[in-house]
């Protein structure tokens, strides 16, 4: 009977984890940019701002994909904020203005920005010609004011194939998408990747000096943004821009525990999600091993049932983790080590949560303290 009992709650705990991975993969596919957009209708003026700190092997091609954007009615421009670059990405982004005027190269600072629209693009993001002009569009026709685009997350090193694709899943899992577009709702998700909101919205919220404090800025942004009743959403476009957050395990484990709190929510949640993930994990493999082996050792309907229930939830999870891998275009192999990344992914959120306890973040050589005091609207 005992065995009977783990197999069925096991299962049960698998197939309510499924429905909320679907769930948020139907809100995801819902919530998503459509085709490049066909009307002639003009569409207002933006600019384009990259923030850069360090960033010598991206800028180029980053600035090569916004400089090509089509569909737009209004000269572009496209202003490159240093934040004190000492790999020469300013240098970089210099010779690239002399050949193209509407690339400008400022220090980090006042913003200045005149169109009606401000986009911005971190540095690691590769745009397709038809990214910003999609994107416009869809916010002049949905009414949005503030536009978060989730772009494809590519992964290259053996550590991120491993752990950026459980890192995802388990904020499927502990996230819900459905009321962080809707207005009125308190909950709030962000990708600061690509950001696009109207100038006069951005400096009325008090722009990214007003969050200045916060490890997520542009979390905090968002959510002074839809406090204050303007409309928000969070659409995906993967199949207009990529992206490659980090490209070793070092930039990966410091990038990831700088934010994962942030995403997670908060200290007590990151711990606890991060911990269930863990537990989780090494279940899928020990879970099957001992209801088959109480089936072996004392047969009866019961413990068969058991073990066939507890082989069902563990086979689910295996292939969860194999779709999942074959998204993010890497071998099936990595959906087989789903238990060493969630290990992996557990550890980041708990130094995630030492670090929030201790009251500083380090990231591309800066170390920054953390504001006991959250800017409206943070958890």
């Amino acid at each position: 009977m005992a065995a009977l009992l783990a197999g069925a709650i096991w299962a049960g705990l698998v197939g309510w984890l499924l429905l909320r991975l679907l769930r948020q993969f139907r809100t995801h596919r819902n919530a998503s940019l459509g085709p490049p957009p066909t009307s002639t209708e003009p569409l207002p003026p933006v600019a384009i701002l990259v923030p850069a700190r360090n960033e010598i092997g991206n800028i180029d091609t980053c600035l090569a994909g916004l400089t090509a954007q089509r569909g737009l009615t209004h000269e572009l421009s496209i202003i490159v904020i240093d934040d004190g670059s000492q790999d020469g990405t300013a240098e970089a982004v210099g010779k690239i203005a002399q050949d193209d005027p509407r690339i400008r190269l400022i220090d980090a600072g006042d913003l200045q920005a005149h169109a009606e629209w401000l986009c911005f693009v971190d540095a690691d993001v590769r745009a397709t010609h038809d990214l910003l002009g999609t994107a416009l569009a869809a916010a002049l026709d949905q009414r949005i004011d503030m536009l978060s685009l989730n772009p494809l997350q590519e992964v290259g090193s053996f550590w991120e194939r491993l752990i950026i694709p459980a890192g995802l899943l388990l904020i499927g899992c502990v996230q819900d998408l459905r009321p962080a577009n809707q207005s009125g709702s308190n909950e709030i998700a962000v990708n600061g990747q690509v950001l696009l909101i109207r100038r006069g919205l951005y400096f009325a919220a008090g722009g990214h000096a007003a969050v200045r404090g916060e490890i997520c800025e542009d979390k905090a942004l968002a959510m002074r943004v839809k406090q204050a009743g303007w409309s928000y959403r969070m659409l995906g476009a993967e199949h207009l821009a990529r992206t490659r957050m980090y490209t070793s395990l070092g930039t990966l484990w410091e990038g990831l525990a700088k934010n994962a709190t942030e995403i997670l929510g908060n200290g007590p949640n990151t711990v606890a999600a991060a911990t269930a993930a863990l537990v989780i994990g090494w279940a899928a493999v020990l879970m099957p091993v001992l209801t088959v082996l109480a089936a072996i050792h004392r047969p009866s309907a019961a413990t068969l049932a058991g073990a066939a229930l507890a082989l069902l939830g563990s086979a689910t999870i295996v292939g969860v983790q194999i779709g999942t891998a074959r998204y993010f275009r890497i071998s099936p192999l990595f959906g087989l080590l789903f238990p060493v990344a969630y290990s992996a992914v557990a550890a980041l959120a708990w130094r995630s949560f030492a670090l929030r306890r201790a009251g500083r973040v380090t990231w591309k050589g800066r170390t920054y303290a953390i504001e006991r005091k959250a800017s409206a609207g943070q958890p």
